[in-house]
């Protein structure tokens, strides 16, 4: 058997190992049921299929849990597929949750630093206050910096929210360098927290998808929430400040259409929703850049609704 991750399977691969399904179904052929499956790994995904199914495959496969599979790669419509020999349900002590879920590349303790790092450089003390506030409740803290900023799209993996946050305060403090008009309190309030409510968004587990509280009241809202009730722990907290901390939160995906219950209308909040766009775009250009093996075309992106060019490989 051949011990590879997702992303260096090669047709032929005899493979024993453990996987997250990320979707399941039943379906039919001319040979009777057989299952459609997508799984997953800290490096990717790929598509399976198991012809010759059993009790479990039938009546007790969801989608969420982690499998032990034996099975062969090959290949379908021009693209790996592994075929599924025999598949059972993963005990927990037999994998690790870093080897089924895509984590940050960056560590942990160098992503806190970071985060914290931001902090000593606000310089009002009503902004500072409520920033403690957050990065100073431990149990915040570790869920900030072990939650994702996305499900799919942009920075889709254990200890992406943390990275993304940071890396759009950065880049805000930056974009201040050159305006002196700009708070740069706000800004950098609005870099750490503008995606704080993917903390709740999204549950993680074997694999990372929405929670009932995301699906039905959003990161935004949810981070707006939160904003307040901190605010209200502070003592004389300043009503038209946190009008404008809440206006950062609530107008940071820069259009209605797309989410944001207003648009910005302050300049901190122009940069901040620039900033974001940016990383975020950049965080999915980089994925599909990494897919694609960091040169040549792309496939087509819906998201973007064009094809993406990363240059010709080295030596051409």
């Amino acid at each position: 058997m051949v011990d590879k991750r997702i992303a260096e399977f090669a047709p032929g691969d005899k493979i024993t190992a453990f996987f997250a399904v990320r979707r399941a179904a039943l379906k039919e052929s001319y040979r009777g049921p057989f299952v459609s499956l997508e799984l997953g790994d800290n490096t990717g995904r790929i598509a399976a299929v198991q012809w010759d199914t059993d009790q479990f495959s039938l009546t007790e496969l969801e989608e969420g849990m982690v499998v032990k599979i034996r099975g062969t790669v090959g290949e379908y419509q021009n693209r790996p597929q592994l075929v599924v020999e025999k598949m059972r349900p993963a005990k927990d002590d037999e994998y690790r949750l870093e080897d089924i879920l895509p984590h940050s590349s960056v560590p942990l303790e160098q992503r806190r630093a970071r985060v914290l790092s931001f902090l000593e450089k606000v310089e009002n003390s009503y902004v500072r206050s409520l920033l403690d506030a957050f990065f100073g409740d431990a149990a915040f803290l570790d869920n900030y910096l072990r939650a994702a900023a996305g499900k799919l799209w942009h920075h889709a993996y254990v200890g992406g929210l943390s990275e993304h946050s940071a890396n759009v305060t950065d880049l805000a403090v930056k974009v201040a360098v050159g305006y002196d008009f700009l708070d740069r309190d706000l800004l950098i309030f609005g870099g750490l927290l503008h995606d704080a409510g993917k903390i709740a968004q999204y549950d993680i587990g074997a694999s990372i998808d929405y929670s009932d509280r995301g699906r039905l009241l959003g990161h935004i809202n949810l981070a707006d929430e939160w904003v307040c009730e901190k605010a209200a722990g502070i003592e004389n907290f300043p009503e038209a400040l946190l009008t404008k901390l809440r206006h950062m939160i609530l107008s940071h995906h820069g259009e209605m259409a797309y989410g944001a219950p207003v648009v910005p209308q302050l300049p901190e909040a122009f940069v901040l929703y620039y900033c974001d766009e940016i990383d975020s775009k950049m965080g999915a250009i980089e994925r599909i850049r990494n897919k694609s093996g960091g040169s040549g075309w792309s496939e087509f992106v819906k998201m973007l609704d064009r094809y993406l060019y990363f240059g010709e490989k080295e030596g051409k």
